[in-house]
């Protein structure tokens, strides 16, 4: 009896102007999504490579060594191959950071930045078609499933003949999940197709784990909206009340609360403006360079090359000098700076975890921020890289300094050495494992997980009592 009123509601289902429209529309948004996504890829790409040969091309042809640690190196963000399912904060976020002997380093350069109207209307990503679009596919599958049935007389003719009730909402979930799915298999399906076929485009073994799992949280995050459509189709007793309350609480779970949690968390924590932790650092460096400045003339004055000294030894004795002194210099500075980083970032962290806290009651925010991490987009990826080139920053300076005073020339013509890179310290980064992209998404799928148990329960309970007349 169950594989029959499976059967039916299948059939009744894909036969339906609704299951082609969804058919169709979500064949077409979720291949234009990974089609745009993969060709977003493959330009990051070209963009990324001819970006570091650039920055390369540029250190070799500076003048000399000052000119060097001065300008400093660039270091490029290289672009994730499964940004092209969840682009995360990747667009939003600065993609490049100059690494010189003087400033902090910072991300920027955003594809925001480089045209504003992207902020406008976001990334139109596999993520954001699932959170959107399949969501409300799935509250228009169920929102009439059992008060629909009612006001035609189906429902109360169908349990006169005896049906088990509790094999009939059975029937009406795995039938009616099975339809909302198909809309969203098959298009799937040939999503990976396109990864596989597309030039240039390779996925490592773990990247094919990572797919999977955002897969699995796309069928979560439908199911939890499936059931929650059962349950107050079960508790309601008109279909237009049943829409009315299921997109109220669309509205709830998908755009209020993840902005209100954002807003909330911003007034339990404030923190310090990026321009307030900028300005420190700028007047902290000013004065190192002034009191550095003083010692460097009182140090020329209180040691004056003697008669009959080499001038060779006494440039060599300055030069030794002046290394020493601009490490010194250079690293107080980046302990200062470090220092606020440090505090800042601290705050920082406490206000993003409460409003990440705070916004993953919505399946929505869980969604979200499940998939970034799967596809190292997201938050804490971009915190690890630009941890990492300030890491990077002390490890440069120390060699810019090194090179740039064993390379003074006394002869008044100027620096003249020619710049070599061999040596050059090289910026490393390791992205994050799957084992802690994984650990960080738990809450995520427990969530849902949860979601769709209440809710598949409170439909399973309030459907036995049903009154159908």
């Amino acid at each position: 009896m169950l594989k029959d009123i499976i059967k039916k509601e299948i059939q009744e289902t894909i036969t339906s102007a609704k299951f082609v429209f969804t058919f169709l529309l979500c064949a077409i948004l979720i291949l234009l999504s990974v089609y745009t996504g993969i060709v977003s890829y493959h330009s990051d790409q070209k963009e990324f490579s001819a970006a570091v040969a650039l920055n390369k091309k540029n250190l070799e042809s500076q003048p000399s060594y000052m000119y060097l640690a001065s300008l400093g190196t660039k270091i490029n963000k290289p672009p994730q191959v499964l940004g092209a399912i969840s682009s995360g904060v990747d667009e939003a976020v600065g993609r490049v950071a100059t690494v010189n002997i003087s400033l902090d380093p910072n991300l920027v350069d955003s594809k925001y930045e480089s045209n504003p109207v992207f902020s406008v209307f976001g990334a139109l990503d596999l993520t954001f078609i699932v959170k959107i679009v399949l969501s409300l596919f799935a509250i228009l599958f169920t929102y009439d499933a059992i008060v629909g049935e009612k006001e035609k007389g189906t429902l109360k003719l169908t349990l006169s003949n005896k049906v088990p009730r509790d094999r009939l909402i059975l029937g009406k979930v795995i039938g009616g999940f099975i339809s909302l799915l198909i809309p969203l298999i098959i298009p799937l399906i040939l999503s990976l197709l396109i990864l596989l076929v597309y030039p240039n485009i390779s996925l490592a073994g773990q990247d094919w784990i990572r797919l999977l799992l955002m897969f699995l949280m796309f069928f979560l995050y439908l199911s939890v909206f499936f059931t929650l459509g059962l349950l107050v189709s079960a508790r309601t007793n008109k279909s237009s009340t049943s829409f009315l309350v299921l997109l109220f609480i669309w509205v709830t779970f998908v755009t209020i609360i993840p902005k209100l949690s954002v807003v909330t968390a911003a007034r339990l924590h404030p923190i310090p403006s990026v321009h307030e932790i900028t300005a420190k650092k700028d007047a902290f460096l000013q004065q190192i360079q002034v009191e550095y400045q003083k010692i460097a003339i009182n140090y020329t004055k209180e040691n004056p090359m003697k008669k009959g000294e080499n001038v060779k030894e006494y440039q060599d004795k300055f030069k030794k000098w002046a290394e020493d002194i601009q490490q010194e210099a250079t690293a107080k500075i980046d302990a200062n700076n470090a220092a606020l980083e440090l505090d800042y970032g601290a705050k920082k962290r406490s206000q993003v975890s409460l409003a990440i806290n705070l916004s993953r009651v919505s399946p929505a925010s869980a969604l979200t921020f499940s998939t970034m991490s799967l596809a190292r987009t997201g938050l804490d990826e971009h915190d690890r890289f630009l941890a990492s080139i300030r890491g990077y920053k002390p490890i440069f300076t120390k060699w810019a300094n090194a090179k740039m005073m064993r390379t003074l020339d006394f002869s008044g013509a100027g620096q003249t050495a020619k710049v070599v890179l061999d040596d050059m310290p090289q910026h490393k980064f390791e992205p994050e494992t799957l084992s802690k992209s994984l650990a960080r998404t738990i809450p995520d799928f427990g969530l849902m997980l949860f979601l769709i148990i209440v809710f598949f329960a409170g439909a399973y309970v309030s459907f036995l009592k049903y009154d159908v007349r």
